[in-house]
């Protein structure tokens, strides 16, 4: 028997039908089951253009995509924001005026980095890479101080709303109080949140799930770390 074939039969129909929607035709059959694995047929109108990977992690009941064997950027394009649609990651439009800003913290070889990106629709507006020499809270450090950036900038150019996705729940909880801060960061972290005179809304998006901008904040704090 195929591992979780149920949970990637149903939502693999919720994803072609979106892909479908937006003139990619998507379909699969019983012959592109595997363990935790859904594989997804992309044509457009003119031609095969090959196999998406639709991987299920029952621990944390989440999906994530693979896209390296299609070749067509524009497909690809279509298909990463078909992905975020399924999955609710669906970023604010240009002329809504809605800032987002994606944070992510890495902790490798006993070093710690922050990467954050800004964005405004599909536009990328700013992005901030670096290492910091506190490394005693790890990845989670990197986090904060990452939101810490994104907030002052806001301050600098004026931006009175921005939604901030994350992928650790401190980002949120420290700042509305179901978490209490006890380090020093992140106490600093909850009073320049609390502080702020910025609008912020807050979404959690899993780590490595195919969502395009929250990856570019990963690989940044990654390349922080060498900075």
């Amino acid at each position: 028997m195929t591992m979780c074939k149920n949970e990637l039969e149903t939502f693999g129909n919720k994803f072609i039908k979106i892909l479908n929607k937006n003139n990619l035709i998507a379909d699969f059959d019983d012959t592109c089951f595997r363990d935790y694995l859904l594989q997804i047929n992309i044509k457009n109108k003119m031609i095969k253009l090959g196999k998406i990977g639709v991987y299920y992690k029952p621990s944390k009941k989440s999906f994530s995509l693979v896209t390296t064997n299609i070749k067509d950027k524009e497909s690809i394009e279509i298909i990463n924001k078909c992905w975020d649609k399924v999955n609710g990651f669906e970023t604010f439009k240009e002329d809504s005026g809605i800032y987002e800003a994606f944070v992510d913290g890495s902790f490798i070889d006993g070093k710690t980095g922050y990467g954050a990106a800004i964005f405004l629709g599909d536009k990328k507006i700013q992005e901030f890479s670096g290492r910091l020499d506190d490394t005693s809270t790890r990845q989670f450090g990197g986090e904060l101080y990452s939101v810490i950036l994104v907030l002052k900038w806001c301050e600098i150019n004026n931006i009175k709303k921005i939604r901030i996705n994350y992928d650790y729940l401190g980002i949120e909880y420290f700042a509305t109080g179901k978490w209490i801060p006890k380090n020093n960061l992140a106490q600093e972290y909850k009073e320049i949140v609390l502080s702020c005179n910025i609008e912020i809304l807050w979404r959690k998006i899993d780590s490595h799930t195919g969502n395009k901008k929250n990856d570019l904040a990963d690989r940044l704090a990654k390349e922080g770390i060498n900075k």
